[in-house]
């Protein structure tokens, strides 16, 4: 089921991260969760993994890697902008490392970052179709990462069986408290270290295939 409401255009909050924080918090501990493990993740690991989730996914990703992860430094890219911050701010909560950038801002000094925080050894989020979109169109640039690090890609599917969607560009997803998720780590994706333009392209497009199959949408 999934519901939708539209959001006001003006709304004010003192330190909207940390309530955003608190509400992951509050919100996953009613959760019934569901996981499949195609992924065979067991932690601690010495592999380093880019979890690529939808945007309109990302709200359980800091709970999920807090329980199933816990005390395990990582960092998640959001935009340079006043919902990144928001973003950036509730990821802080988590002790997950805020990496600001987007194709139009900071984009190259963004992607050095993670790629540093890769090959130091820690796990990193990305949202392939952030942060502006278009919904569920994979940009090249979790590719040319995976390219640069040798990272493994793992695709995180997240469904949910009751949830709110709003009037958003990506239509974030909201689950209702109480209501049950499943989670599927799907199998790691690796790339190749040298492609041609092309090859990065068809392994974006391969890509990009498995996370809207597992989205379980009608597109």
């Amino acid at each position: 089921m999934k519901l939708r409401i539209k959001l006001p255009k003006k709304f004010r909050l003192k330190r909207p991260g940390k309530a955003v924080a608190w509400l992951i918090r509050v919100l996953g501990n009613t959760l019934r969760f569901r996981f499949i493990n195609h992924a065979g993740m067991a932690y601690p690991t010495d592999e380093r993994h880019i979890w690529v989730f939808w945007h309109n996914r990302m709200f359980l990703i800091p709970y999920l890697r807090e329980t199933l992860i816990p005390g395990q430094e990582g960092a998640f890219l959001t935009s340079p902008s006043g919902d990144g911050q928001v973003i950036a701010d509730a990821c802080s909560d988590f002790k997950l490392k805020p990496v600001r950038g987007s194709s139009s801002r900071r984009g190259a000094q963004a992607m050095v970052e993670l790629a540093n925080y890769v090959k130091s050894g820690h796990d990193i989020g990305i949202t392939p179709d952030g942060p502006r979109g278009p919904k569920y169109q994979m940009n090249l640039g979790v590719i040319k990462l995976a390219q640069l690090t040798g990272g493994k890609l793992m695709p995180v599917h997240i469904r949910f069986d009751r949830a709110i969607r709003f009037r958003t560009w990506d239509g974030f997803l909201l689950p209702l408290p109480f209501s049950g998720v499943e989670v599927e780590f799907a199998k790691p994706f690796t790339v190749p270290r040298r492609m041609t333009e092309e090859e990065c392209e068809a392994q974006r497009a391969a890509l990009e295939k498995i996370m809207v199959e597992g989205t379980h949408e009608e597109l």
